[in-house]
């Protein structure tokens, strides 16, 4: 079993990291007016496919008012379109329009060249050691219902 002191520590390593990586995207989503959580939605819709109300606000964690509320933002901002079903008029489903994806990209870019000036002089030994064990603890919480 792991120590109990490196687990606290990679705790906390994990979260400052995560909290300096938004940062870094947050300047992104200012200039292009996006919220944090249209740009999560946003993430889940690329992520999973076109979502429906119910879906975006299990993926959020969200009240359903709020979500449909945040659909309607980024609707009007022209991040993504309500698109009803073939099959069941009343199932609507968000899909990214290429304004959302354009933010998506945007952000991303701007995150990964952060994490490539910060690792820029690691040697790589040590690249190829952070991107195994940050892809296996992916992987592992990946396996863990939330």
């Amino acid at each position: 079993m792991a120590n109990e002191e490196i687990i606290k520590q990679l705790e906390e390593t994990l979260r400052r990291a995560n909290a300096i990586l938004f940062k870094r995207g947050r300047s992104v989503l200012v200039d292009m007016d996006i919220s944090e959580l249209q740009f999560n939605a946003l993430l889940c819709i690329r992520e999973y496919g076109p979502l429906t109300m119910g879906d975006l606000c299990k993926n959020l964690y969200v009240a359903c008012s709020t979500a449909t509320d945040l659909a309607d933002r980024m609707e009007f901002a022209g991040l993504v379109e309500r698109v009803r079903a073939e099959k069941d008029r009343r199932v609507v489903a968000l899909h990214l329009l290429s304004r959302g994806n354009e933010a998506l990209d945007a952000v991303i870019a701007e995150r990964q060249k952060f994490i490539s000036e910060i690792i820029k002089d690691y040697t790589d030994e040590e690249y190829e050691e952070l991107s195994r064990s940050s892809k296996l603890l992916a992987e592992k919480m990946e396996l863990v219902e939330v």
